[in-house]
C-alpha cells in the first residue's frame, strides 16, 4: 500500500514539474520572436508613400487590387516594407518588396 501511495505521489510531482518546464520554454520562444521582429523594424525607416518607386506601386496595384499603402518603410538595401489597407475593418497586411517591385521575404538582421 505504501508503494502505491509513493508511486502516485512521485507521478504527480513529475507531472507538475514537466508542465512548469514546458511553460518556461514557450515564454522564452515568444520573447525571442518579439525581439527579432523589433530588430527587423529598426532596420527600416519610414518614408512617405509618394517616394515609392513606380515598380513597387504597380506591383501593389496588380497583386493587391483595391489595397492602398498606408505606411511605407525602406532599409539600406533598398527593400521596402509596406503596410496595406484592404477594406474598412480588415486587419492591415504587411508585405515586403525590392526596388524592382518583386515580392521578397524579410531577412532577419544579424
Amino acid at each position: 500500500m505504501k508503494n502505491l501511495i509513493m508511486t502516485v505521489a512521485v507521478a504527480g510531482t513529475m507531472l507538475f514539474a514537466t508542465q512548469a518546464v514546458t511553460a518556461q520554454e514557450e515564454t522564452g520562444t515568444e520573447t525571442t520572436m518579439e525581439q527579432t521582429t523589433q530588430s527587423q523594424d529598426q532596420d527600416y525607416k519610414e518614408i512617405t508613400t509618394d517616394k515609392l518607386p513606380a515598380p513597387v506601386t504597380k506591383a501593389v496595384e496588380t497583386d493587391f487590387a483595391g489595397a492602398t499603402v498606408s505606411k511605407a518603410y525602406i532599409n539600406e538595401k533598398k527593400e521596402y516594407k509596406l503596410v496595406l489597407e484592404t477594406e474598412a475593418g480588415a486587419e492591415p497586411q504587411t508585405v515586403y518588396a525590392n526596388a524592382q517591385g518583386e515580392w521578397i521575404e524579410p531577412k532577419e538582421s544579424e
